[in-house]
């Protein structure tokens, strides 16, 4: 049998995957690098030992966390409008993130990603209809170290209405993120806008003070994407088998945590498994890594939680021919498999080069892939067969009623139009942008609010 979306993996397979993290989880274990994941842990009776920030997660302990996730996560903005709901029944598209360099959308120079860099894509993000999630989607390498995380905050809530999306360092950084969310909502109370990524360290570990930072996050209900990163053959096992195990392994491991600490907080299933490239040793993926992320997707199902799915990467570092197949057929696929969230608009060279114009080209694809699998609507009304009677045979539809009414009711135009060179349309849309473009005004006087904030963060941080 062919496989499909539909019979990609077996329920029992899906079974199986289960059973074995929940064996290894017990009987391996995890390292957390942190004491306070240990203390958290340990008050929900899993066996933990202090010298190796190791811990047992027993399997009752670990069903009951799967109980307590929603199946349904709000994420929210600054605009209430801009809300978007996580629920299985539509794909949200996110930008992408941690890029370290940028294509200057004027000369085309390139050059290591900067603060204005990051203002621009969070503008970008701002304007560009298909995009719901805007992800800190490269570092301003220009502002110092221990003050970068805040100021990317400052900047993505300043230049975006839209849900924010990027990871906290250390827990320290926490207090200032919370003032900076009043100060630009406007609220003495403080609402989560964003949520924040979890990168585990395979094999079977966690970064302790990010893991230190999301346990205050999850005390303030912020939504958490868990996302291991395993690499088949380097820090996983070779097989796709063993990496999607690993994976769901290092998930779990985050998800019990996270629940112990604040049961019900929003939990998003992450999917960063990719593998290494045995003739250069580099970051990579063949075509056949596209299984993984689906059976990922199966597992997310099974566990009644959402979903977020690469969607629009490319290897490449040009808006080539290998971009356009790579985004395209990654981005139906992910449709396809009714992933809540398609990951990666904006970035070449495997998630590293900025390029303001892949990210309207992306926003463009994105609609394409929408409208190329939307239902054909077969009723009465649309199939016409009193039309096709009235015309008959060999007559012409152009001049019936018919035709007028329903183009002016659902026509959908053709991308590009015709003659049109979609990397003249994509230049031309993106100047429009970065000249023409106003995110939604802050409150007044959240822009001092701001400064105060990051002044007191740069003094406060300095030595951590």
């Amino acid at each position: 049998m062919s496989p499909s979306l539909n019979n990609f993996v077996a329920p029992q397979d899906i079974e199986r995957i289960h059973g074995h993290s929940l064996d290894l989880l017990e009987r391996v274990g995890i390292n957390y690098k942190t004491p306070k994941a240990l203390q958290v842990l340990e008050k929900m009776g899993c066996p933990v030992d202090y010298e190796r920030n190791w811990a047992s997660l027993p399997r009752d302990v670990v069903e009951w966390a799967l109980v307590q996730a929603p199946r349904v996560v709000r994420l929210q903005a600054r605009d209430p409008a801009r809300d978007v709901v996580l629920n299985g029944r539509a794909s949200h598209h996110t930008t992408d993130s941690q890029g370290t360099e940028a294509i200057d959308l004027e000369s085309g120079d390139r050059h290591d990603s900067n603060a204005e860099d990051l203002r621009r894509v969070c503008l970008f993000g701002d304007a560009l209809d298909r995009v719901d999630i805007v992800n800190v989607t490269v570092s301003a390498s220009d502002v110092p170290a221990h003050l970068r995380t805040i100021f990317h905050f400052a900047q993505a809530f300043t230049h975006t209405s839209k849900h924010v999306r990027t990871g906290v360092l250390n827990a320290e950084q926490v207090p200032f993120i919370v003032e900076l969310v009043k100060a630009t909502t406007g609220s003495v109370e403080f609402r989560p806008i964003f949520s924040v990524v979890d990168c585990t360290i395979s094999p079977l570990m966690h970064d302790g003070p990010m893991t230190e930072a999301c346990l205050e996050l999850a005390r303030l209900n912020v939504p958490i994407m868990v996302y291991p990163m395993p690499l088949a053959g380097g820090t996983s096992p070779v097989t796709l088998g063993g990496t999607i195990l690993l994976h769901n392994i290092e998930f779990l491991s985050g998800l019990v945590l996270f629940q112990a600490v604040n049961p019900g907080t929003p939990i998003i299933y992450g999917s960063g498994a990719s593998q290494l490239d045995m003739h250069t040793g580099r970051y990579g993926g063949s075509a056949n890594g596209v299984g993984t992320q689906l059976v990922l997707c199966e597992l997310a199902r099974f566990y009644n939680l959402p979903i977020n799915l690469f969607g629009l990467s490319t290897k490449s570092h040009s808006l080539d021919a290998q971009y356009g197949y790579e985004a395209m057929a990654n981005v139906i696929m992910a449709r396809l498999a009714g992933a809540d969230e398609i990951y990666s608009m904006g970035l070449l060279g495997s998630s590293q080069v900025l390029s303001l114009e892949k990210m309207v080209l992306d926003n463009h694809l994105a609609r394409l892939a929408e409208e190329m699998l939307q239902s054909v609507q077969v009723d009465e009304e649309h199939l016409q067969a009193e039309l096709i009677e009235r015309v008959g045979i060999g007559g012409s539809y152009l001049t019936q009623r018919e035709t007028r009414d329903f183009t002016r009711r659902g026509y959908m135009p053709m991308w590009p139009p015709a003659g049109q060179n979609v990397l003249e349309i994509a230049r031309a849309e993106a100047l429009e942008i970065l000249h023409n473009h106003r995110p939604p005004p802050l409150p007044a006087g959240a822009l001092d609010k701001i400064e105060i904030i990051l002044a007191e963060a740069d003094v406060s941080l300095q030595d951590l």
